[in-house]
């Protein structure tokens, strides 16, 4: 069987290994050893770093387009 490709390449979580700024609010701090959602731009191969905080409405936003996405092919999204 094929390997399965993996869409969601550009986004993953890490622990900041040092502190680091917020991408969406410059405000929030994440402080090193917190966990941040990553997100590599293709443009310019740059990482940019998101508090928890600032990443929740950005994967409920992901989460209701992949919602879209199954529903479109008429199948229903794992654990519904």
């Amino acid at each position: 069987m094929a390997k399965v490709r993996d869409i969601l390449i550009d986004v993953k979580i890490e622990q900041a290994q040092r502190q680091r700024k917020c991408r969406r609010n410059s405000s929030h701090v994440i402080a090193k050893g917190e966990w941040c959602l990553v997100v590599r731009t293709n443009a310019t191969n740059d990482d940019y770093s998101y508090s928890r905080d600032a990443a929740k409405p950005m994967l409920d936003a992901a989460w209701a387009k992949l919602k879209g996405i199954y529903e479109g092919f008429g199948m229903s999204p794992p654990g519904t």
